[in-house]
């Protein structure tokens, strides 16, 4: 078996056993067993308990990658594009389980609340910010914060959804042509904004 194989079963072990146990009964052993493998592969892979759930959270929730160029004929297009990739992932129903898991061990875990806050400070480097950071440059626009704007972007489209998705008991679906048009009206506003609000003022 591949490294990147032995790897991603680790984790999907790890996604069930938090989920099954919770992080404070959740251990090397009993992940381990749901991943059919021993624990001293594990800890060949992982130093510690902590760095392979943070590396589970880190590559499952934040590390989302998607291969998108600059189109600078039609961006709305483009981003919309985007979002509706980065949704397609982050709202499959593993996902939002991994989620709720760790909203409710974060009130009880240190450990997990440490995980959440290093990544949210790690996770600015993300596709969407870095799509933001390329279309703002190219166009001109001052802004010191981009990430900040990403997380505005992210919470009237991906984010919205993955709150009634996590509010709700039945699992979550995921359909882009009921989802399509909210997300191309949110970017046009979104876009529209970035115009009106951030463009440098004429020499």
């Amino acid at each position: 078996m591949e490294e990147c194989e032995r790897r991603e079963r680790i984790l999907d072990a790890a996604s069930t056993v938090l989920q099954e146990c919770g992080y404070h009964a959740a251990s090397m052993d009993k992940v381990a067993q749901h991943s059919a493998m021993s624990k001293r592969t594990l800890y060949q892979m992982f130093n510690s308990k902590q760095d392979l759930f943070h590396t589970l959270v880190s590559s499952r929730l934040f590390n989302v990658t998607a291969p998108f160029c600059h189109d600078i004929t039609d961006p709305a297009n483009e981003l919309t594009n985007l979002l509706l990739a980065l949704g397609g992932i982050i709202l499959r129903p593993d996902r939002i389980s991994l989620i709720r898991a760790l909203i409710t061990e974060s009130q009880e875990s240190a450990d997990i609340r440490q995980i959440l806050t290093s990544l949210r400070c790690g996770g600015r480097d993300n596709v969407l910010t870095n799509w933001l950071s390329c279309y703002m440059r190219r166009e001109g626009y001052k802004v010191e914060d981009v990430a900040m704007y990403g997380n505005m972007l992210f919470g009237m489209t991906i984010g919205d959804l993955m709150l009634q998705n996590l509010a709700c008991a039945s699992e979550p679906s995921w359909i882009d042509r009921l989802i399509r048009p909210r997300f191309e009206c949110a970017v046009r506003i979104f876009l529209a904004g970035l115009e009106n609000g951030c463009r440098a003022p004429a020499a």
